[in-house]
């Protein structure tokens, strides 16, 4: 699927799910609009002025905020997005500014998770919805200020699981590893490779780094050039025998580098994180044996439907029916989902 059918699809998807966010289930991309969207945005209270601010527009990223958008527009709401390029001092400007301008309520997705408290003093009145990144100091989330995302505790341990699977049916107990990972002292970097390699050490697989851990910023680009730059300092992807990514574009980006050197990504196991169109179609191709689904739809709508409750003092889980933290009410959490060979179709 190209760019532009998948982005035609992801706003086919927001529409139909606006009518109730939440569904820990796959939501098809070429689903029908459904009637009730409409009479979603007509019940609701709020429809002014919302702003998205996002750490940098990546593969992922895009996604979310494109659908961002469409969750927006379906509820009668207004919505502007801001890329901050990484750059937090960038990021709390533009939050400041949004606030100043009149934004009722800002969504953020954190370029630095430690500096979240620095978000919520720039948002001043504004509500703030904190999506896909959770704060490190979860002290700053109270009934002003919520998280919408999926639980990273759990990302990596499926990402291991189903290495697991692929590791031992090739009768393998010690294991050769490389890691791609996203922007280093960002939380989701932290639990995603560490919760890969106890699912490893859970299952009696002795894994050992065949290089050094990457950091790689969660970039397509940046992942192709060190896997070129391993490969031309001598790595004998002989010796390897998976290969972990943070994300889908971090794994796209090791599968390029491999294909321009004659290596066949079959001959090693590749897995990564979000179930973007690209990674999808490379679980399909088996060029990777799996990834884990990160619903941007979900994401972005749940945290579209949260700022607007908030705005309008309703119930915070008012239209949404994904769970809610048990400890803690200002958390808000989107499934993942793994996504295998074996059910790839329910992707589809």
């Amino acid at each position: 699927m190209n760019w532009r059918k998948w982005t035609a699809a992801l706003l086919t998807g927001v529409c139909c799910m606006t009518a109730m966010t939440g569904c820990a289930k796959f939501t098809p991309l070429n689903a029908p609009v459904e009637e009730e969207t409409a009479a979603a945005a007509e019940d609701t209270a709020y429809r002014g002025k919302l702003t998205l601010v996002v750490s940098q527009r990546d593969e992922y990223l895009t996604y979310l905020d494109q659908a961002a958008k469409a969750a927006a527009e379906a509820r009668g709401c207004s919505i502007e997005s801001f890329d901050c390029g990484g750059d937090m001092n960038k990021q709390i400007q533009y939050v400041q500014t949004a606030a100043e301008s009149g934004s009722k309520a800002i969504l953020v997705v954190l370029a630095d998770d430690a500096r979240a408290d620095e978000v919520v003093q720039a948002a001043s009145e504004a509500k703030v919805v904190f999506v896909n990144r959770i704060p490190q100091d979860l002290s700053v989330l109270d009934e002003n200020h919520v998280y919408v995302g999926s639980n990273e505790d759990e990302c990596g341990a499926f990402q291991g699981e189903q290495l697991v699977e692929y590791l031992k049916r090739e009768n393998k107990t010690s294991v050769n590893y490389l890691l791609f990972k996203g922007t280093e002292g960002l939380v989701h970097t932290k639990k995603r490779s560490e919760g890969a390699l106890k699912a490893l050490e859970a299952a009696g697989i002795q894994a050992t780094p065949a290089a050094e851990p990457a950091d790689c910023g969660y970039d397509r680009s940046k992942a192709m050039e060190h896997m070129a730059v391993l490969l031309a300092d001598g790595l004998d992807m002989k010796n390897v025998d998976c290969i972990i990514a943070n994300n889908d574009a971090m794994a796209l980006g090791v599968i390029e580098a491999l294909r321009q050197n004659d290596i066949d990504p079959n001959s090693v196991a590749i897995i990564g994180v979000d179930g973007t169109a690209a990674g999808l179609q490379a679980v399909r191709d088996g060029e990777m044996i799996g990834t884990v689904y990160q619903n941007a739809i979900a994401q972005a709508s749940g945290a579209v439907q949260a700022a607007i409750n908030l705005v309008s003092e309703a119930e915070l889980m008012n239209e949404i029916s994904f769970e809610q933290d048990k400890g803690n009410p200002s958390i808000i959490w989107v499934p993942f989902q793994p996504v295998t060979p074996h059910n790839i179709t329910d992707f589809e």
